[in-house]
């Protein structure tokens, strides 16, 4: 009996001392086998991976997630799912200088579709290629295909009957299924309610202001400004998200006589090093601060680049010019895991996603396909600082400099139909 008991002893140890070292030298038999079931929330956190293990105890517990409303560029939901959607199938998807359609390479393959300028350099890939299908794991995206142009007397007004513009009946509008497959990409971790993208209220909230008068109207800053894109030039501001910012303040005070304000400061760099922990907590407070001694400013922009896939290039051709794609963001402080999150309420959220969907509508109108789906997120983002603000996505690391401040020709077009309500 004594012998018996003593092997048992051993035999538990032994058992200790092998989960142990799979512990230690993290082994996919662990993740695999033994905790296949929790596999995406606790394998992160057993093995060391700081950036997952966080993501996960902030969903677990939100109230950690306090100053770190983070938008990384590192999507952890694919909302590139674009190229599902054949766009060198669409007429309008890129335009030459005399606002017609570039033919299309007649040579098209299974592995992409692929656009050609006039040298027959490559300009835009949207490939549906196997591996991209398996990396995006996101469901097909139905064509866009116009609804009945008179009903949508909203982009009617605004945006006048493009024909290579994009339009969407108020019946699609009001479609919740519709607006998350055609408008919206939202992120796993969180959900919209069909309350909060209800096009009726959206669409009938009036974002114009007064432009008249000396002082600021429009706030643009950027929470990530280090920011900066394929061809940026190492430690030259210029070339990152706060260039494409003086650039867009440019065209918004100079083609419409909107006076603008450009917070250059840079909140994701303490101490030389990147570090973006807390950048939407110093931003935050830095629009506090600019609010405050500048009451006449009634919209705020927070300018970013995009995340993506090193082979994705979110760029259409706009005008002749090579233009990044714009999207817009909006954060509506939800997680899935535990729900609405109260430290994070926004009174703005409404006027918030009403502001993005005017935009975007606005986009769709004048210009097509460059307009990306609106992406929803967890968190707050700043956003609940005033009812017409935004979170601005530029192209990606992807896009050059050049095609980032390109798109700042639209982007101004776009915000000023709607401020104006033209």
């Amino acid at each position: 009996m004594e012998k018996l008991k003593r092997f048992i002893g051993y035999f538990y140890c032994f058992i200790v001392i092998i989960i142990s070292i799979f512990i230690i030298i993290k082994t996919d038999f662990l993740s695999r086998f033994m905790l296949r079931g929790l596999e995406r929330e606790l394998l992160p956190v057993l093995s060391m991976d700081k950036v997952k293990g966080e993501e996960f105890l902030y969903e677990l517990i939100p109230m950690l997630a306090i100053g770190r409303e983070e938008y990384s560029d590192e999507s952890d939901l694919s909302y590139d799912d674009f190229l599902e959607y054949d766009y060198a199938s669409r007429d309008n998807s890129v335009f030459s200088e005399d606002g017609l359609p570039f033919d299309k390479d007649e040579n098209n393959s299974e592995e992409g579709n692929n656009l050609s300028d006039e040298n027959g350099d490559t300009i835009l890939n949207d490939g549906n290629s196997e591996e991209a299908s398996e990396e995006e794991q996101t469901e097909e995206i139905n064509n866009e295909e116009p609804g009945n142009q008179t009903d949508n007397l909203y982009v009617t007004a605004l945006a006048g009957m493009n024909p290579n513009g994009i339009y969407y009946s108020m019946d699609q509008l009001n479609n919740y299924d519709f607006m998350l497959k055609n408008c919206y990409a939202v992120d796993s971790s969180t959900s919209v309610l069909p309350e909060e993208i209800d096009a009726d209220t959206l669409l009938n909230k009036d974002m114009s202001i007064d432009l008249t008068g000396d002082g600021y109207k429009v706030l643009i800053y950027h929470t990530h400004g280090s920011e900066a894109f394929s061809d940026s030039r190492e430690g030259v501001t210029e070339d990152t998200v706060i260039g494409v910012g003086d650039e867009l303040t440019r065209i918004l005070e100079e083609d419409y006589g909107i006076k603008t304000y450009h917070d250059r400061n840079v909140y994701d760099v303490v101490n030389g090093v990147l570090d973006r922990s807390y950048a939407y907590t110093l931003s935050g407070a830095a629009v506090d601060r600019i609010l405050a001694e500048n009451p006449t400013i009634e919209v705020i922009i927070d300018l970013h680049r995009d995340g993506v896939r090193e082979d994705l290039k979110l760029m259409r051709v706009i005008d002749g010019r090579p233009t990044a794609q714009i999207m817009f963001l909006n954060g509506v402080s939800r997680l899935n895991l535990n729900g609405d999150i109260d430290y994070l309420y926004n009174p703005n959220k409404i006027d918030n996603l009403a502001f993005s969907l005017q935009m975007h509508l606005a986009g769709k109108a004048m210009y097509g396909d460059l307009l990306r789906r609106i992406y929803i997120r967890g968190y707050s983002f700043n956003l609940e600082k005033m009812p017409r603000a935004t979170l601005v996505e530029v192209g990606a690391q992807t896009n050059t400099v050049e095609e980032a401040k390109n798109a700042m020709i639209p982007l101004a077009a776009i915000l000023n139909s709607v401020l104006r309500k033209e």
